[in-house]
């Protein structure tokens, strides 16, 4: 069955002073996520753009007090419990594992990326994230043999201030739990419901669907899929990676992790360029019994309106009505983002 991109255009006419209270219409767009039927809202377009962030506001004599830096973290940092990590902490290269202080469930872990307090774009080599994301995933292995009544597993990364990050330090972080969120649910529950009423696999007809219509579609990097969605999370769109053949943290292997890090670093190449400097980002992981629920990670860059008053750039339609709103077409932004992975 094919996969339905279901739009809404819609348009406002006014009489705006700048054109000598001429009319003026504006165009807009209702777009729905093709698997959970949500909504996104698709208006102001190109009003939103990254603001610069001076990475040395943030180091030397502006750092304060850091528990990721080197000379805190073994005397000021959580271990977790022997029975889970005999270690207290692990380390893979210069990323190390710890518990999180502050918990947000019954297990969670934060991957201190790197030695060096403020990490750049630039900063974030293929080593360092090779090291923190095979760190989280053994992380997340273990979780599981430990624990078999934990279904669920999932990442977040928050980088930068503009993406709610508390602290500068690049970390990430790695949940098992038992509720995921709602955006997971919703992909989990539809996926399952797709497949039942039609008989395959929604993901397998998505990634076909994309790659003949080519008007989102980014590329690969090994066997996972690099897309643009069609109805966005982010104010400035979303890159979503999808590896069709991997579900579980014990299905990714070596050469898993390098293509998938191949495309981050191409996303992140491209970030450079257009002067993001900050994003969100998460990691799903299938729980057992759903092998169609693949694999997925996604990204969605951040910002301030502006760097006078630093303004967040969600609002009401964002936290109240659960309506993301984005300020630049999906098609738009491949045709940007395409050249980086297509090289």
């Amino acid at each position: 069955m094919t996969v339905v991109f279901r739009r809404e255009n819609i348009s406002a006419t006014l009489l705006d002073p700048r054109s000598g209270f001429s009319p003026v219409k504006h165009e807009m767009e209702f777009r729905y996520d093709p698997l959970t039927g949500r909504s996104t809202r698709l208006a102001h377009y190109g009003a939103i753009k990254p603001q610069p962030l001076n990475y040395n506001d943030y180091d030397g004599e502006n750092k304060g007090f850091c528990p990721f830096c080197p000379d805190k973290i073994d005397s000021v940092t959580s271990l977790f419990s022997t029975d889970l990590i005999p270690e207290g902490r692990l380390r893979q290269g210069e990323a190390a594992l710890i518990a999180n202080i502050a918990p947000y469930d019954a297990y969670s872990g934060l991957i201190v990326m790197a030695k060096k307090h403020v990490l750049s774009i630039a900063d974030l080599t293929v080593e360092r994230l090779h090291d923190a994301l095979s760190l989280g995933i053994e992380f997340l292995r273990r979780i599981k043999r430990y624990d078999r009544q934990i279904p669920y597993y999932f990442m977040g990364w928050n980088y930068m201030p503009p993406s709610g990050g508390g602290l500068v330090h690049a970390h990430l972080q790695l949940f098992g739990s038992k509720d995921p969120g709602n955006v997971y649910m919703d992909y989990l529950h539809g996926t399952d419901r797709y497949n039942q009423e039609n008989g395959g696999s929604f993901w397998q007809d998505y990634l076909t669907e994309e790659q003949r219509l080519d008007e989102r579609y980014l590329g690969q990097t090994g066997d996972i899929h690099w897309l643009v969605p069609f109805a966005p999370l982010g104010v400035n769109g979303d890159v979503l990676a999808v590896a069709p053949n991997v579900s579980t943290a014990e299905s990714i292997t070596p050469e898993i992790v390098a293509s998938l890090v191949g495309g981050i670093r191409s996303l992140f190449d491209y970030y450079q360029e257009k002067n993001v400097f900050s994003f969100n980002a998460s990691l799903f992981f299938s729980p057992e019994g759903h092998p169609d629920f693949p694999l997925q990670m996604r990204f969605s860059p951040r910002t301030y309106l502006n760097t006078k008053i630093f303004p967040p750039d969600t609002n009401f339609f964002h936290v109240m009505m659960q309506q993301p709103i984005c300020v630049i077409k999906p098609e738009e932004l491949c045709r940007e983002i395409q050249p980086f992975f297509r090289k």
